[in-house]
């Protein structure tokens, strides 16, 4: 059986696959894309390494420094710099960890091209695998630029204003790229020879090269041809799965028959054994696409990341995996924040923002948990394969239950649940059924009970109400709409689906008044008031056009107004913020919610008189225990 664990190093946080006798004759380092194209393969990543590590093959795959949850932000200097010499601190410690005297580098997209110049400057790779290469850094560039001009195209056609990224800058859904790296990569160009030579001492950039892209083209010939040239056998291959790898995280499927060539080509043999049913229980052991199976190892005592305020350390407890943020020193009285996923993204979040919040509190002294709940990110999988259905209406409050008691076992005794968009949903719900939970914030919460097909990627449940009726003002809308450049029957039937649950949750709330009837709307209304009851601090906190207000809108009234008889349950508005915080701007104001949400309603209402808590600026350090160390989970 091979194991996958958690490691550090260099600031870097990863994840070492090994095979079963933990000494192998080869190893590979894979190689993220950059953004949100990383957050779309990271499942693919652990099945390709989980493959590798069955066949004998040790796997490494982990954050750049600034991305993931590595060390440093995105806007730190000499970005470019440090994720090559974190691939060529990659492959040391993976040798030294596996005994592999044969080196392959393993890059997509972007990080195929970082693999090729990491083994231009180490010398003596063996095997260099490119998965669709960036072979030109300015025609990436524009990808990128084309990418965010058609995303902000859509946010304004929606009547939503963003605000500005910073400028220099270029990138999209919610990842950038800075000056300094933007002049180093426009410079990069692997058809070209590099000033400094192919690699030192003259040596071939690799003994073997395997191509595998889309379709062919002359640019990628050339690039085989120049391999050639210096020596190498190049192979290669043409796939068109990778079109389905690079979508939405919830929806992206691995490219398998082209990562099973890349296995025959490294001469590696799937051990297969068979996997586990859909109703399996949670365990330690993960069935992966070619059928091994991997156990989950727990971290090193010495794996964790000291930054200024605090340091993180991966966790390992039922199966789960997860990173323990610790403030340097604690705020007395602070309840832990847990985080759960955001549909199908790994715990770091849609433009890394729980990494980025988790580590905004740990400097105002308040300890975080950010988990993936199973079947997501670094989790054990119940089932083969991702859905909606199964992740979110089945067994993720359960999930979100196990992370609220390992904290708790852990030393906190008073949670604070948090998450966007279907994460809000179920930190919702986990509020509800775990005592622990004091409060609960939820950013973009689409919908407070499980909407099945009406929430599913392509539904065209898309827009606010808001949205709509903005359009309605709009001659151009019309024009669109008579023309037939507009789906005017999906609008019209999303239009009257929200005016019949309207309609039926006021004559709900009538019923159950006069006559005692539970209806689908009063289950909602008694969630919020049960949370009400149980005193959990609860904040829904919207972006002005985000879809979920007509979710409030049809169960509490315009803006929740009857909501807002509560004592403890709030509501908010938050301008110039899209649904999935891809904005900058976006997540620092929902940061900056956040924060007030804790100081005012949270350690306030608990710790200190509520006048001081309102005239706090700011969450302050105070005298509190060191950073408590986590058990050692039991392996189930």
């Amino acid at each position: 059986m091979a194991t996958m664990t958690p490691v550090t190093f260099d600031g870097c946080f990863g994840w070492l696959h090994q095979p079963k006798d933990l000494r192998a004759a080869a190893c590979v380092v894979l190689c993220n894309p950059f953004g949100y194209e990383a957050l779309s393969a990271y499942r693919s990543a652990r099945e390709l390494a989980d493959a590798l590590a069955a066949s004998g093959v040790a796997a490494l795959r982990f954050d750049y420094p600034g991305t993931g949850d590595s060390s440093g932000n995105e806007d730190d200097p000499l970005r470019w710099r440090a994720w090559l010499d974190s691939i060529k601190a990659a492959v040391t410690l993976l040798r030294e960890e596996s005994g592999a005297s044969r080196v392959t580098l393993c890059g997509l997209r972007l990080g195929a091209t970082l693999a090729a110049l990491a083994a231009q400057e180490l010398g003596g790779v063996d095997d260099l695998v490119l998965l669709m290469p960036v072979i030109s850094g300015k025609a990436y560039i524009r990808e990128l630029e084309l990418q965010q001009h058609t995303w902000l195209g859509a946010q304004r056609a929606l009547g939503l204003e963003l605000e500005e990224e910073p400028r220099g800058t270029v990138g999209a859904h919610g990842f950038r790229l800075y000056p300094d790296t933007l002049a180093l990569l426009a410079n990069v160009d692997l058809e070209r020879p590099a000033e400094s030579g192919d690699a030192p001492g003259g040596e071939r950039l690799a003994r073997r090269v395997l191509l595998h892209d889309i379709n062919d083209s002359a640019r990628l010939r050339r690039l085989a041809a120049r391999y050639e040239a210096l020596g190498a056998q190049v192979q290669v291959q043409f796939f068109g799965e990778y079109s389905k790898l690079l979508l939405n995280p919830s929806d992206s499927e691995p490219p398998r028959r082209a990562f099973d060539d890349v296995l025959c080509w490294l001469g590696a043999t799937v051990r297969t054994a068979p996997t586990a049913p859909p109703t399996a229980r949670l365990a330690s052991v993960a069935p992966v696409a070619q059928g091994a199976h991997v156990e989950v190892a727990d971290p090193a005592a010495s794996a964790s990341l000291v930054f200024a305020d605090g340091r993180e350390t991966p966790v390992m407890f039922g199966g789960y995996a997860g990173v323990l943020c610790e403030p340097q020193r604690a705020l007395h009285a602070a309840p832990a924040v847990l985080f759960v996923n955001s549909g199908g993204v790994h715990r770091i979040g849609d433009g890394r923002f729980t990494v980025l919040m988790a580590r905004r509190l740990a400097s105002q002294g308040v300890a975080s948990l950010r988990m993936d709940l199973s079947g997501l990110g670094d989790s054990v999988r119940r089932d083969a394969a991702l859905t909606l259905d199964a992740v979110y209406s089945t067994y993720a409050i359960d999930d979100a239950c196990a992370g609220i008691d390992w904290l708790t076992a852990a030393g906190y005794p008073k949670i604070v649940m948090a998450g966007v968009c279907s994460g809000a949903y179920v930190s919702l719900h986990a509020a509800l059924a775990r005592a622990a939970v004091v409060g609960c914030v939820c950013i973009n919460l689409p919908f407070f009970t499980w909407g099945g097909a009406r929430v599913r990627p392509g539904s065209q449940y898309v827009a606010s109400s808001e949205v709509y009726r903005r359009a309605m003002r709009n001659p151009r809308k019309w024009v669109r709409l008579l023309s037939g450049q507009a789906n005017a029957r999906a609008i019209t039937l999303e239009l009257a689906r929200r005016l019949s649950a309207r309609v039926a949750a006021r004559a709900g709330a009538v019923l159950e008044a006069w006559l005692g009837a539970r209806t689908p709307g009063g289950a909602i209304r008694r969630l919020m008031f049960e949370l009400e009851r149980k005193a959990v601090q609860t904040a829904l906190l919207y972006g002005p056009l985000d879809e979920g207000l007509d979710e409030l809108d049809i169960h509490f009234g315009p803006d929740g107004t009857r909501l807002r008889k509560r004592k403890n349950v709030s509501m908010k508005k938050v301008g110039k913020v899209d649904h999935a915080l891809f904005s900058r701007g976006a997540r620092d104001a929902m940061m900056a919610q956040f924060e007030l949400f804790l100081r005012e309603r949270v350690v306030g209402a608990r710790g200190e008189s509520a006048a001081a808590a309102r005239g706090a600026r700011a969450l302050q350090p105070g005298p509190g225990p060191e950073p408590r160390r986590q058990p050692r989970p039991q392996r189930p």
